[in-house]
């Protein structure tokens, strides 16, 4: 486990106007991930919650105790409570928790979502045999040590279990990609390493949104914290704000 500063292990949790931004970090990670489009949208107004996925922030043994339902269930408790507050709120999902927040989206009420490299097919290839190899290996190492050299946390390792609950995780979103008809940006680099940039175009072709958008830009799969990241902060704001993200009032 990588440690930078606990800081970033907590959700955030800032009130603004009364449109509300759920945002859903990665697989292994936590808010990091998504905390420099937190900081951003709280300045254009929005009231912004970061969820803390199950099993995150702790350690990957303890991460093996939950499954892709578990996150579920994390993100749409946590969409219930902000609806309650907030008169409208989009989900963010970076990478895993791209696919959290359309699944989510298809099953609640929301005012859109954006896809942040999400998976549909990861690499490498051999994440998609998880479900077999979880029977004869326990645990698999995950990159090298300070892969990214950014301000992030993330597990150095993590139970193959949770490999294949990744890969139902992505099943169950491509069968929901359809039901799906809130606005919709889905953006993705082009020299991602991490999963293949045509997930993208498939997410984006089989939404049922009649609105929406995708956005190809160069950079690896870290978008959110990268050297692309003012503009896809930019590039975020401006789409939550044409699809209804006025910030009168309080949240």
């Amino acid at each position: 486990m990588v440690a930078i500063n606990p800081k970033f292990i907590q959700p955030l949790r800032l009130d603004g106007g009364s449109a509300g931004c759920l945002l859903i970090h990665g697989f292994t990670s936590s808010p990091a991930d998504v905390r420099p489009l937190s900081k951003h949208l709280h300045g254009l107004g929005f009231a912004i919650r970061e969820v803390l996925l199950p099993g995150h922030g702790t350690s990957f043994e303890d991460m093996a105790r939950y499954g892709w339902r578990d996150w579920l269930q994390a993100v749409e408790t946590e969409l219930a409570a902000r609806k309650h507050q907030c008169s409208r709120v989009w989900l963010l999902g970076f990478s895993m928790g791209g696919i959290l927040a359309l699944l989510a989206a298809a099953k609640n009420e929301a005012a859109g979502l954006v896809c942040i490299p999400a998976p549909i097919w990861p690499r490498p290839r051999r994440t998609r045999y998880a479900f077999l190899l979880q029977y004869f290996q326990k645990y698999a190492q995950l990159g090298k040590p300070g892969r990214y050299s950014l301000p992030s946390w993330r597990y150095e390792q993590v139970a193959v279990k949770n490999i294949a609950d990744l890969m139902d995780l992505i099943k169950a979103g491509k069968r929901t990609l359809a039901k799906v008809t809130v606005p919709a940006l889905v953006v993705q680099g082009w020299d991602d390493r991490t999963i293949e940039p045509r997930s993208a175009r498939y997410i984006y072709d089989n939404l049922g949104s009649a609105k929406k958008e995708i956005y190809y830009t160069k950079g690896e799969h870290m978008l959110l914290i990268g050297e692309q990241s003012p503009e896809i902060c930019r590039l975020i704001g401006e789409f939550i704000k044409e699809t209804g993200g006025d910030v009168d009032g309080s949240c």
